[in-house]
């Protein structure tokens, strides 16, 4: 029998082992439990109407660049269901809006977010993005989506990526694949599970791309690439697969990998090319990059400047150690090297628009204290520096990320039998980018956001959810993976 002493040793031996294990029990549960539905109560935004009529509006043609003034914007239960001139006779039930001196273009689309909160969501629409491409796929994103679908609060549609498939080494934030067969299965898990597409990062060897790309098919599951190539083999990165992609991520990846830090004009346009006759889009992120240079020239001034009570606490933490702390300690030769490569990157990305490469808007929101929402409107502002007009950044962000997704039958554009995701402008977009930054309403699903709601959502999108649910978030995705990996 054991002896007093050996007794309370073993009971705290096994509260030792167990306390982690309930604490991490509690998170999780936590982070599914749901949300406070006051937070998301807009019912002053819908007039308890679902029917509205825009005139005399402007609307603008995202496909051709152009203007169709003094037209009648008819709205009715989450589509438009007509394009007409102003003062066409309608039905009584339609709630007039005026429309003078107003614009409307289709909600944009930010093709390169990382979502770590629901209000990541909720801060986003705020800032007129309507749809939206998750890149780190976790449990907790089926689970907003689902939320979404059913109208349980008010944000941006996502759509997500699965987890990140990467190589045997890869970190604890991703999914190590150590065989084809690993690959094939993953592919089918994420597919039943309800990821819209899988990402896939930089190095895999050939024989595991070459199994998603297969199984993928199958699965008619889209692929976005972290970097424009398939695999690197001996050295040498693999260009021949790149129409199986959805599109391609960073154009860092051109200058860091393709050209390897030698910018030779031939070289790039070579590779431009392969990217354009391959059909995938290109995501440019120059904002991310942007604000790593900033971070490692203005430190902690930066920093002091951004709102970071709307990043969820416990990622506020993650980003802190492992991203944002290192540009702040950068060194005098590395901010120089920072502030040299942010150049090269808007020159690759103005020859690839010259090129004819389709673009798309992505912000890489989420990393290094990129805020939702506020990301997107930079990404945009930095295309238009790089001397990218305004048309193609306008129709970067809206028809062609719908063409992306698949979904440019319902989204991208101002047409009759699409669904009624609009921004209203007091300005021409096609004059100045910048004007996207500042709708007069924005219009969710048929569902009207006035100047007052917009300013609610932005206050709740002020407050993310706590410590616990974030850590359960990650929790979650790590043990979900885990089991299925059993």
């Amino acid at each position: 029998m054991l002896n007093r002493y050996a007794k309370k040793s073993f009971i705290g031996l096994c509260l030792l082992i167990a306390l982690p294990i309930i604490f991490i029990y509690i998170t999780i549960l936590c982070s599914r439990a749901g949300f406070d539905q006051d937070e998301f109560n807009f019912k002053s935004v819908t007039d308890n109407s679902s029917h509205y009529l825009i005139e005399p509006v402007s609307i603008v043609d995202v496909a051709h660049g152009l203007v169709l003034s003094n037209r009648q914007l008819m709205i009715a239960n989450g589509k438009i269901v007509g394009i007409n001139a102003n003062g066409s006779e309608a039905s009584a039930e339609f709630l007039a809006i005026d429309g003078k001196d107003r614009y409307v273009v289709p909600g944009l689309i930010d093709m390169h977010t990382h979502i770590y909160d629901r209000k990541d969501l909720v801060s986003s629409l705020a800032y007129g993005v309507t749809s939206l491409r998750n890149m780190r796929g976790m449990p907790m994103h089926l689970q907003f989506k689902s939320e979404l679908q059913n109208n349980l609060w008010l944000g941006a549609s996502i759509y997500t990526s699965s987890p990140i498939l990467d190589n045997s080494k890869a970190d604890l934030f991703q999914h190590a694949l150590h065989s084809p067969e690993q690959a094939v299965s993953a592919v089918k898990r994420y597919k039943d599970a309800g990821y819209d597409l899988l990402k896939v990062y930089n190095d895999l060897p050939k024989s595991i791309l070459d199994a998603i790309i297969r199984e993928a098919e199958k699965q008619s599951m889209p692929i976005a690439k972290h970097g424009p190539y398939g695999a690197i083999s001996n050295g040498k990165p693999d260009m021949t697969v790149l129409s199986k992609f959805q599109s391609v991520e960073h154009v860092e990846e051109i200058y860091q990998t393709l050209l390897k830090f030698d910018l030779q004009d031939s070289q790039l346009d070579l590779h431009l090319k392969q990217i354009k006759n391959s059909g995938s889009f290109l995501t440019p992120t120059l904002a991310t990059f942007d604000h790593l240079t900033e971070l490692s020239i203005q430190k902690s001034n930066l920093v002091d400047n951004i709102a970071l009570d709307r990043i969820s606490p416990f990622y506020r933490f993650i980003l802190t150690h492992l991203s944002v702390q290192r540009w702040i300690d950068a060194s005098p030769r590395q901010i120089e090297w920072n502030i040299a490569e942010r150049e090269t990157l808007i020159r690759i990305t103005k020859r690839a628009d010259q090129l004819g490469v389709p673009l798309l808007v992505g912000s890489d929101q989420g990393t290094m204290y990129l805020l939702a929402g506020q990301s997107t409107h930079k990404e945009m502002q930095l295309m238009q520096i790089a001397g990218i007009s305004p048309e193609t950044i306008l129709r970067s962000a809206t028809l062609n990320a719908a063409k992306a997704l698949q979904l440019d039958q319902h989204l991208g554009s101002v047409s009759v039998g699409k669904t009624a995701d609009l921004l209203l402008l007091s300005n021409n977009p096609l004059d100045d980018i910048t004007h996207l930054a500042k709708p007069t309403a924005i219009i969710k699903q048929g569902q009207l956001i006035d100047r007052p709601a917009i300013e609610a959502l932005k206050d709740s999108g002020n407050k993310p959810s706590g410590w616990l649910v974030g850590i359960g978030y990650l929790a979650d995705s790590i043990l979900t993976r885990y089991i299925e990996t059993l």
